[in-house]
């Protein structure tokens, strides 16, 4: 009997090892500082600020939310998730190969210019074994699904429209390390990349006991109550540059 508890209990501790552990962890430098990712399978969790609020996404369930420990409360952004065919409905992109570009966090990258409909948007730096040293795969898949901007395509260039389009082509192609903008910036940086990272207290699941309010509550609040409820397609400018704030750094 002991030999048998044995051979059942060993799996099932190499299992729950393997669900502490699975993460990759990706750490990026940009304008706005330092921002670690976790990632497994379709799931993301995004450490957004020092007051410890983080995002927690499931590209899969098409659910997004934002943890605000200071608040005990969870913001709900999965509205603003939306399928991405009508925003990139006759759109034409192009990832054209241009040589080889520098070494990022131990990374070899090639280059390739993002264009839509014949207008250049930006470069971007890809790695093929980065892609498969952070086990990204199912992620790309899923971010060339879906359309993460918060507002409709009437507020969106045709570049930030196109980048579902472009996560499609750079599944096959490899891991952005970095992009290059128009005016030669290199932006987005990776600084690292660590296999089988330890998730933070919590993982990815969603807190428990938490209030749960809405993005929409969250704006409406912001505007002192007067905002009107209205899909994300229908958003000004003002409530779109309020929303991408709030999903930054929502103190």
């Amino acid at each position: 009997m002991k030999i048998i508890v044995t051979k059942l209990i060993v799996p099932v501790l190499l299992l729950m090892s393997c669900n502490v552990f699975a993460a990759t962890l990706i750490e990026t430098d940009d304008a706005e500082g330092s921002q670690k990712m976790w990632i497994e399978g379709s799931k993301m969790r995004v450490q957004m600020d020092a007051t410890g609020q983080y995002m927690l996404a499931d590209f899969k369930r098409k659910k997004v939310y934002i943890v605000a420990p200071s608040k005990q409360e969870l913001i709900d952004a999965s509205d603003f998730v939306q399928q991405s065919k009508k925003n990139t409905r006759g759109l034409n992109v192009k990832v054209d190969y241009v040589g080889k570009g520098p070494t990022i966090a131990g990374y070899s990258t090639k280059k390739y210019n993002l264009s839509v409909n014949g207008q250049a948007c930006e470069q971007a730096l890809l790695s093929r074994q980065a892609l498969k040293d952070a086990r990204l795969e199912i992620m790309m898949e899923n971010m060339g699904s879906i359309d993460l901007n918060v507002m409709g395509s009437q507020f969106m260039s045709v570049c930030d429209r196109a980048e579902s389009l472009f996560a499609r082509r750079m599944k096959n192609l490899g891991m952005p390390l970095g992009t290059i903008e128009r005016d030669g910036r290199l932006r987005g940086k990776v600084k690292s990349i660590v296999k089988n990272a330890k998730l933070p207290a919590g993982g990815f699941n969603l807190p428990k006991g938490y209030r749960r309010v809405s993005m929409q509550q969250k704006m409406q609040d912001g505007f002192g109550g007067n905002m009107p409820s209205m899909p994300a397609t229908e958003m000004t400018p003002e409530m779109k540059r309020m929303m991408e704030q709030m999903m930054k750094r929502q103190k």
